[in-house]
């Protein structure tokens, strides 16, 4: 039984070493790019649960802390939104891009930060995002004290933003949000592999930070033991060792001891719990005064806590032992297929409560992480494809989870042909969108997924599938089967038919006083405009199919519409009929009246077709019998006008 446990323990031991030192090999490879956003919204200036001073100042003292700690190597740079203009939706800035040396760059901005207006927080990203061009490994780190309020939604923008910048983390420190906002806010960490705190005092503001940029690899590296310590065992101190504290950390009570660097925090016990040490070592080393130690270590989520009494001219030798368990994870899209690249993770306890955030959240292809003993529900997915497994850790085991989600791939592109161009091309500002049967959704059909990438791929599980390809003005339909483990490359051709609007006034030309508006709606399928303009005689492409036509002069109801097919590389030019006539309304004996007057003509069905304060006003009708109201200060006018095609005519209206 012993040597079964001892392998165990060597196993998850081998697993720790691999995961704590992939951070490194990282930042071996390319120094870290970062952008930290700060939250310089107006709400800034108000208090954090029962602290004295404003979120603003506990922020900026604690990135204050923080900056001496920072890489000189690391590229690193500062944003931030609402911080210069009242209640202006488009105020976000990129204050410093990455660069080295941040420590000194960073301090001025982080004295002169404000908080004024509006909470774009989109925006910010988007920015801070663009800012970083692409670097690897790359990483946001957000504080906010609550979500976007300029009417963006952070978990469809993330859609867009990952599309261009799949490797992005985002780590986001909320300050003092409430369980709904949290949940809301919560899909940034999921969607990115990030982590979310949510801070309700100066000091979860601090640690939460102080995490965040440790996560991101932004830190220098802890100091070690002193040299008389390293050369001592982490699970025996020799006899004649220096009086001190020596602390050694295991997963289980029967496990080998740990000799991976774990986050340690002395404090003194009672009291206000000082802070004596905060590090991250293996074994540690700690001179202490006499007294009495609340010692606690961190290895992933799992972390264990102890009171410890240090003796005068005595070595104290204490194991934290973990009660943890390391799970390894991964998926496949069928088996026997390779591993893919970016699953997302999410991990919550078994017993959580419905709505509750994620324990964690990763979209590596193989995370592990270290876990506290219990239950866990593990959810992978990518795409629509989704699978979830129960999982039981047990201290000192290694665990591994190997999803299989029964899922082909999905890869689509898109090209075009006109009749000047009738070869394929490929096609630019397309989005595709994937439907699935579902009876329950208008038209017997649901969205599953969509993205404006020029060659998008998705991971769906095995069924039928509807595709469309859209730009603002043509579409193209497919109709798919996916199998478990397929790799399906769809290539959607746009074939274009060019098309010419015009329109006439009485078989005449429109001339530039007879603004005309035309709109073109799609008919088949999913009924849908895709065409509106005011240009006189427009020209465009238009994919194959059914058709509604529009054109509507000015303000009035003089208004054309025709129906149409087109078929594919078709040319046609469509000229939209208008009939009407011309008015002008004026006043009888208006001299010495005054020019306040407000016109309004209804048609036979008492509908309002036009309103004006001109004192003259000319307008095109469609032929008919109108009434016609002129409210004055001297005395209202009603009157009936009769309006004949191709005819311009003036009514001199009179009171009655």
């Amino acid at each position: 039984m012993k040597r079964i446990l001892d392998s165990l323990s060597l196993l998850a031991a081998s697993m720790l070493l691999s995961l704590c030192a992939l951070a490194p090999a990282m930042a071996e490879d390319a120094p870290p790019t970062s952008m930290v956003i700060l939250d310089g919204s107006g709400s800034m200036w108000g208090n954090l649960g029962a602290e004295k001073r404003s979120k603003l100042e506990i922020v900026r003292d604690a990135m204050r802390t923080l900056l001496p700690s920072l890489k000189p190597e690391a590229r690193i740079g500062i944003a931030s939104f609402g911080h210069r203009r009242r209640g202006n939706c488009g105020d976000a800035e990129v204050i410093l891009p990455p660069d080295t040396n941040a420590s000194q760059r960073l301090a001025l901005p982080v004295d002169k930060m404000n908080a004024v207006g509006k909470g774009p927080l989109v925006l910010a990203l988007r920015e801070a995002v663009n800012a970083m061009a692409g670097a690897s490994p790359a990483s946001v780190i957000l504080v906010a004290d609550d979500i976007d309020n300029c009417g963006q939604d952070v978990c469809t923008a993330l859609s867009g933003i990952m599309a261009s910048s799949a490797n992005l983390v985002v780590h986001t420190v909320a300050l003092g949000l409430d369980n709904a906002k949290i949940a809301h806010i919560s899909c940034i960490a999921r969607m990115t592999g990030g982590k979310l705190w949510n801070a309700v005092d100066a000091a979860g503001v601090e640690s939460a930070l102080g995490q965040a940029v440790e996560l991101a690899h932004l830190q220098t590296g802890a100091e070690s033991a002193p040299a008389e310590a390293e050369a001592a065992p982490s699970n025996k101190q020799p006899d004649g060792a220096p009086a001190g504290l020596y602390l050694s950390v295991g997963l289980g009570a029967k496990s080998a001891t740990l000799d991976t660097p774990v986050h340690w925090r002395i404090t003194k016990a009672g009291g206000d719990g000082e802070v004596v040490r905060d590090t991250r070592a293996a074994a540690l080393y700690e001179k202490l005064a006499p007294g009495s130690y609340d010692v606690e270590a961190e290895l992933g989520l799992a972390r264990a806590r102890q009171t410890v009494n240090v003796e005068a001219d005595k070595a104290t030798e204490v194991r934290i032992d973990l009660n943890g368990g390391v799970m390894k994870m991964q998926t496949r899209a069928a088996a026997g297929g390779a591993l893919l690249e970016q699953p997302i993770f999410t991990v919550t306890a078994a017993n959580a409560e419905k709505g509750a955030p994620p324990l964690w959240v990763g979209r590596d292809a193989q995370p592990e992480i270290v876990l506290p003993a219990g239950d866990y529900l593990v959810t992978t997915e990518t795409n629509v494809a989704r699978q979830q497994n129960k999982v039981t850790i047990a201290p000192a085991t290694g665990t591994s989870v190997n999803a299989v989600l029964g899922a082909g791939t999905l890869e689509l592109s898109a090209t075009r042909g006109t009749p000047s161009s009738p070869g394929d091309q490929p096609a630019g500002d397309v989005t595709f969108i994937v439907y699935q049967d579902d009876p329950y959704a208008p038209q017997g059909r649901r969205e599953v997924v969509r993205s404006s990438a020029a060659n998008p791929s998705f991971v769906l599980p095995a069924g039928t599938y509807y595709i469309t390809a859209r730009t603002p003005t043509s579409e193209v339909r497919e109709q798919i089967a996916m199998g478990a483990g397929d790799t399906i490359k769809q290539v959607m051709t746009l074939s274009m038919a060019r098309v010419r609007l015009a329109a006439s006034l009485g078989g005449r030309p429109l001339t530039d006083e007879n603004p005309v508006t035309f709109r073109v709606v799609r008919l088949d399928a999913e009924p849908h405009e895709v065409l509106r303009t005011t240009r006189k005689e427009p020209e465009f492409d238009l994919s194959a199919g059914r058709y509604r036509i529009e054109a509507s002069l000015g303000s009035g109801n003089v208004m054309a519409a025709s129906e149409i097919n087109l078929s594919a590389s078709q040319a046609q030019k469509i000229t939209l009929p208008l009939a009407g006539g011309s008015v002008t309304l004026k006043r009888a004996n208006a001299i010495g009246m005054g020019n306040n007057v407000f016109w309004e003509v209804r048609d036979e069905k008492q509908r309002i077709v036009l309103r004006s304060s001109q004192s003259e006003p000319t307008a095109v009708l469609l032929p008919g019998r109108y009434l016609v109201s002129a409210e004055t200060a001297e005395q209202p006018l009603r009157n009936t006008i009769e309006v004949k095609a191709n005819e311009h005519r003036t009514f001199d209206l009179a009171a009655p």
